[in-house]
C-alpha cells in the first residue's frame, strides 16, 4: 500500500512539473507578445504625442505670421495716409522743386470761405427765428435816451430872440446866441473890459450843435455885440460876457423817432416867483407847482427836430 501511494505520487510530481514546463515556456511568450504590443502603443504614442506637438507648432507659427501680417498691414496703412496728408499739402514738393498748386489751394481756400459763409448764414438765421420781435420803447424808454438832446437848446425869458424862438424861426444869429449859451464865461480870455473866443473853438462848439453851415459874422448876445474880427480869427465882445439868468421851465410832452430824426415836443413857460407866465404875452397862470402838462392849453408848445443829434428845426 506504502509504494504504490509512492509511486502516485511520483506520477503526480511529473505532471506538475510537465505542467510547470509548459507555464514557463507560456509565459516567455506572452511576455514577448506583451512587449511587442507595448512597444507598438509605445510607439504609436509617441508619434501621435509627436505629431500633436508639431501640429501644435505650426497652429502657433500660423497664429504669429498672421498677426504679423496684419501688423504690417495696419503700419503700411498709416504711412500710406500720412504719405497722402503730406501730398495733398504739398510736403514733397521742396523736394522735387516744384511750387504747390496754387489753383488747388484757392479753390481748396475759396470752398472754406463758402462754408464759413454758408455756416455763419445758417447761424445768423437762426439766431434771427429765435429773436423774438423787439417791443416798441415807451415814452419814459425815449426821454431817457433822448430827453437830454433839448438841454443846450434855449434862449432866456429876456433874450431879444424870445419871438423867434418861440414862432419857430431857426436863425444863424439865434443859432450863435445858442452856441454862446454852452460856453463857461469865467474861462474866456478876457481883455479889460471884453472876451475872446477863439473863432476854432466856437466853430467846433456850433458844428456840435447844429447841422446848418457855420459861416463866421458878428451877432448879438443880448445887448452885447459879438464882433468877428477876421485878422484875428476870434470873436471879440464889446463888453464883458454875464450868463443871462433864465426862468424858462419846460416838460416834455411827446417824443417821437422818424427814421434817422428825433422829433421832441414839449410845453414851456415863464416860472417866476412861485407864478405860472406865458412866454410870449405873458399872461399869468393859476399855478399849484405842479406839471406843465396841465396847463398846455394856456402855455407855449414847441417842437425841436434833430438829426445825428443836432437841431435842424423849431416848429409851434
Amino acid at each position: 500500500m506504502a509504494r504504490k501511494k509512492k509511486t502516485e505520487l511520483q506520477v503526480i510530481d511529473t505532471k506538475e512539473d510537465n505542467i510547470l514546463l509548459e507555464d514557463k515556456f507560456d509565459k516567455i511568450a506572452i511576455f514577448n507578445e506583451l512587449k511587442e504590443y507595448i512597444d507598438e502603443r509605445v510607439n504609436d504614442t509617441f508619434f501621435d504625442e509627436l505629431e500633436k506637438s508639431n501640429k501644435k507648432l505650426i497652429r502657433e507659427k500660423s497664429k504669429k505670421i498672421f498677426w504679423r501680417n496684419v501688423i504690417i498691414v495696419i503700419l503700411l496703412l498709416i504711412i500710406g495716409f500720412l504719405s497722402y496728408l503730406l501730398y495733398a499739402n504739398n510736403y514733397f514738393d521742396k523736394f522735387f522743386n516744384k511750387e504747390p498748386n496754387i489753383e488747388e489751394k484757392e479753390k481748396k481756400e475759396d470752398n472754406k470761405d463758402d462754408k464759413n459763409e454758408n455756416n455763419q448764414e445758417e447761424k445768423k438765421e437762426e439766431k434771427e427765428d429765435k429773436k423774438e420781435e423787439p417791443k416798441a420803447p415807451t415814452q419814459e424808454d425815449l426821454k431817457k435816451e433822448f430827453g437830454s438832446l433839448i438841454d443846450n437848446y434855449y434862449v432866456t425869458d429876456s433874450s431879444i430872440y424870445l419871438s423867434d424862438f418861440y414862432d419857430g424861426k431857426l436863425t444863424n444869429d439865434m443859432m450863435k446866441y445858442m452856441t454862446m449859451n454852452t460856453f463857461n464865461f469865467s474861462t474866456l480870455e478876457k481883455e479889460e473890459d471884453y472876451n475872446i473866443i477863439k473863432e476854432s473853438t466856437f466853430k467846433l462848439m456850433f458844428n456840435k450843435m447844429f447841422l446848418e453851415e457855420y459861416s463866421p459874422a458878428t451877432f448879438n448876445y443880448d445887448e452885447n455885440k459879438i464882433r468877428y474880427v477876421k485878422q484875428m480869427e476870434s470873436y471879440m465882445s464889446e463888453d464883458v460876457l454875464v450868463k443871462e439868468d433864465n426862468n424858462i421851465e419846460r416838460e416834455i410832452k411827446d417824443i417821437k423817432v422818424d427814421g434817422d430824426k428825433v422829433i421832441i415836443t414839449t410845453v414851456e413857460g415863464v416860472v417866476k416867483d412861485n407864478k405860472l407866465y406865458n412866454v410870449l404875452s405873458n399872461n399869468e397862470i393859476e399855478y399849484k407847482g405842479d406839471s406843465l402838462l396841465k396847463y398846455e392849453d394856456k402855455l407855449n408848445t414847441l417842437t425841436y427836430t434833430f438829426k445825428d443829434k443836432k437841431l435842424i428845426s423849431l416848429s409851434k
